[in-house]
């Protein structure tokens, strides 16, 4: 059978050029050309794309193989929809690294007001307590809940100094990481929260005690690490780290305070009683803060439900001691009054006065 005139008339002009490889076979033959950068519809609309890559592109006409070779410098770029600009945009914004300002600062203001409290009140010895007086305008007092500003000004006195080092290091250590990640807003209100919450509860539970330290405020950045493991897990890269350290931390906390409470027979000095109240209202604060404030990269179905439980924990909790604070400071004063009143009718009575 005699093979088809056009394909052996194409075998014959394809010899006649000066092209140094050789045909594929005796029924294709191929030819490189080069693409434009910009192709028009009528020139490329008599090829058949058989394959096509980011370099080149292989199409058929007529029994050749055509490999148009594309430069890569002429390529237009594909530009980005302008929301997936923003989204990329709001991404980087997101996961964007803070200086921990707020952290450095209020434990170089802790560090500050201790070291003035000691050098103007030195101490018999150095591990013994620094005497704070009692009518200091910063420590929290039951006896005066309506100095609002108490409530958080009991933070910035230490009672000893390892009571001031043991809180630094540990908000440091635990502080500086969330706000790198979450921002200096964000751990400022949790840090306050923690505070807040921890004269709350001391106001409630024991009432008639005075309160100095910032363990609510690192209590509640120990918490808000678990709520910050909770929302981003699957985008942390040592979530298990952290949860092992925020656990051995409080495990050793809570040891030292059962042994030296109930083991202890005097081995250690004894300085001032330690609120424990005041360390696990904190973390309750900190906790639920931070399910409301902390980033949150994953935003799935079930998390709305967290928000709004935290949110509705920690204003039950707080409303409740509030009030608790406004009625009891209320009914103390008023039978204060009706005391007096009581005492001067006694007296006028017994004709003493």
């Amino acid at each position: 059978m005699e093979k088809p005139a056009n394909v052996n008339e194409t075998k014959v002009q394809m010899e006649k050029e000066p092209v140094e490889a050789a045909p594929a076979s005796a029924h294709q033959t191929e030819t490189i050309i080069d693409i434009p950068p910009v192709c028009s519809a009528s020139n490329s609309s008599s090829y058949d794309t058989d394959c096509s890559t980011a370099s080149s592109t292989c199409c058929t006409r007529q029994g050749e193989h055509i490999y148009m070779q594309r430069d890569p410098c002429h390529v237009p770029a594909t530009p980005l929809p302008e929301a997936c600009g923003e989204d990329l945009d709001m991404l980087k914004y997101e996961h964007r690294k803070h200086w921990p300002w707020f952290i450095l600062v209020i434990s170089i203001i802790e560090i500050a007001i201790f070291a003035y409290d000691r050098y103007t009140m030195p101490a018999q010895n150095f591990g013994l307590p620094v005497p704070i007086p009692s009518d200091s305008v910063l420590v929290y007092r039951p006896d005066r809940r309506l100095q609002v500003w108490r409530f958080f000004s009991y933070m910035f006195l230490h009672a000893n100094w390892f009571h001031l080092g043991f809180n630094i290091v540990i908000q440091l250590f635990f502080g500086i990481p969330l706000e790198v990640m979450h921002g200096t807003a964000r751990i400022g209100v949790i840090y306050m929260a923690g505070v807040f919450a921890g004269s709350l509860g001391t106001s409630v539970v024991d009432s008639e005690v005075f309160l100095v330290g910032a363990s609510g405020g690192v209590y509640a950045l120990l918490a808000a690490h678990l709520a910050n493991i909770t929302l981003n897990y699957a985008h942390m890269k040592s979530a298990s780290t952290q949860l092992g350290s925020v656990v051995i931390f409080v495990s050793c906390d809570l040891g030292y305070a059962l042994y030296t409470q109930y083991f202890d027979g005097g081995a250690f000095v004894k300085g001032p009683q330690v609120s424990y109240i005041a360390h696990l209202t904190g973390a309750l604060a900190g906790l639920t803060i931070g399910f409301l404030v902390l980033k949150n990269f994953g935003h799935r179905e079930y998390e709305q439900l967290i928000w709004w439980l935290a949110l509705g924990v920690y204003c039950a909790f707080t409303v409740f001691a509030i009030v608790f604070n406004l009625i009891n400071t209320v009914t103390a004063q008023l039978m204060e009054e009706q005391g007096e009143e009581i005492t001067q009718h006694l007296l006028h009575d017994l004709g003493v006065s």
